[in-house]
């Protein structure tokens, strides 16, 4: 009986010793391993291209939010995505522009324009860690488009985890310009 309890209790020893302690943080693959995933296609817009219509979108992101009367702060990852919802036409983003607090110009996500693909999306993501932006950043998204289209749906989607804690919402952009075409 005792070297069954001894037994028993080198198993619970060696069981205890495998587990690993809470971190917090989750390990996925940086990317993804889908090969259906959109490549979006960099464009240069000559003088022949004519735009019909387009926009600009103010995206709110949060990079971090109070708790506990404002005492704490809770970092948040945050992922900007762009889907063209045009059955039959591409859409073109002139540039994804990422700014601060206080409206100060932090990073373009686009160096040249890209080109989105009929019911193709994008996305941006901002690490849980970049807490540049603070709690009142945005993103500014100019999209054109050579024929008239379904406007895209512009999003943001904001996450942060903490041991067992885990906080996500939603943010949708707002059309705070129009393109309208020389006459």
């Amino acid at each position: 009986m005792k070297s069954l309890l001894k037994i028993l209790v080198c198993l619970v020893i060696v069981f205890v010793g495998l587990c690993k302690p809470e971190t917090g943080e989750i390990n996925y693959s940086e990317q993804s391993n889908n090969p259906n995933v959109p490549i979006n296609t960099e464009v240069v817009l000559n003088k022949g291209f004519k735009p019909v219509m387009g926009q600009t979108v103010y995206v709110p992101i949060y990079s971090h939010i109070y708790y506990l009367r404002k005492r704490k702060v809770y970092n948040l990852a945050a992922t900007i995505s762009i889907h063209n919802i045009d059955l039959n036409n591409s859409i073109v983003l002139k540039f994804v522009k990422y700014y601060d607090t206080n409206g100060t110009f932090l990073n373009d996500y686009i160096s040249k324009p890209v080109k989105l693909g009929p019911l193709a999306s994008t996305d941006f993501f901002i690490e849980q860690h970049d807490t540049r932006g603070g709690v009142g950043a945005n993103f500014l998204i100019e999209w054109v488009s050579e024929t008239k289209v379904s406007p895209p749906i512009v999003e943001s989607v904001m996450l942060g985890t903490a041991g067992t804690q885990g906080v996500s919402f939603l943010s949708t952009g707002r059309v705070i310009k129009e393109f309208k075409p020389a006459k």
